[in-house]
This record gives structure tokens, C-alpha cells and sequence, in this order.
């Protein structure tokens, strides 16, 4: 709860950032009750927590090609580390497109433990780049109600 007292000091740009990756969080809500309520006869022709969740995870390593682009006007970071974060930017895109081949229910649950391996890859990262607090707290609550959304989603899915 102090990420969302907190939410008084940050700019009006930060409030937007926080509000819409909130907002971001109804596909999956969507996807789930999908699921729960519609189960023999789904109202969409996809998982949605599966394919928005390759679509989420893809945009978490984008970010860094945002960050590497602002530091090539700072230059801060050194050349060496951002090669290193352009290349770590494109792999949960490779994971997210190979989670999608996977036609095999158990990709739901390989595409969490995507998200999970992400998280604690972001932890270092974020706090290397010095980016604000309230992003990785905010990552971090996501991260959680992702995961919680696509195991749910695994267990709805084999009870068939």
C-alpha cells in the first residue's frame, strides 16, 4: 500500500505510466473470466492471457531500446553495457514467440516462469540504471498479478 501513497509525489507523467500499465492488466482480467465463465464455448477464438501475455512480454524488453536511445544524448552508461542491454531487449520477444509455437497447454505456465525470469532480471537492471523506485515497485505488483492470472488460467484450461 505505501507504492500508492506514494503516488503523490511522482509527476503527472509517472501517475499516466502507473494508470495505464493498471489498465493494462484488464486483457488478462478479460481473458480470465473468458475462461472461468465460458469455458466449452469461449467468446474469443484465443487465450487471451496466453497471446497478451507474449505481447506484454515483448513490450518489457522494448523498454530498453527506449533507455539506450535517451542514454545515446546522456551518454551515461557505457558502450559495453548498453550492447548488453540492447541485446537482452530482444530475448523476451524470442521467448514470448517461442512460448507461441508451443501449442501444448503447459506454455502458459513456461510463459509465468518467462515473466518471473524477466522480474528478477529487471531487479538488477533497474536499479543499475537508477530508474524510479516507484517503476520497479509497480513492475514488481504487475509482475505478481500476472503470473497469478496465467496459473489460473493453466488450471481452467486442463480441467477440461
Amino acid at each position: 500500500m505505501s507504492f500508492f501513497k506514494n503516488l503523490k509525489c511522482i509527476d503527472l507523467t509517472s501517475k499516466l505510466i502507473i494508470l495505464l500499465s493498471i489498465l493494462g492488466l484488464l486483457p488478462f482480467a478479460f481473458g480470465l473470466i473468458d475462461l472461468l465463465i465460458n469455458k466449452d464455448n469461449l467468446f474469443f477464438l484465443i487465450n487471451i492471457p496466453k497471446y497478451y501475455g507474449a505481447i506484454i512480454l515483448t513490450f518489457l524488453g522494448a523498454v530498453y531500446w527506449g533507455i539506450v536511445l535517451k542514454d545515446s544524448v546522456q551518454n551515461y552508461l557505457s558502450e559495453k553495457f548498453k550492447a548488453y542491454i540492447v541485446c537482452w531487449s530482444i530475448f523476451p520477444s524470442i521467448l514470448a514467440i517461442l512460448n507461441l509455437i508451443l501449442r501444448d497447454n503447459l506454455s502458459i505456465i513456461v510463459l509465468a516462469t518467462c515473466f518471473i525470469f524477466v522480474q528478477i532480471v529487471d531487479e538488477f537492471i533497474i536499479k543499475y540504471l537508477k530508474l524510479p523506485i516507484w517503476y520497479l515497485r509497480l513492475r514488481r505488483i504487475l509482475t505478481i498479478l500476472v503470473v497469478i492470472v496465467l496459473i489460473f488460467s493453466y488450471f481452467l484450461i486442463i480441467d477440461d
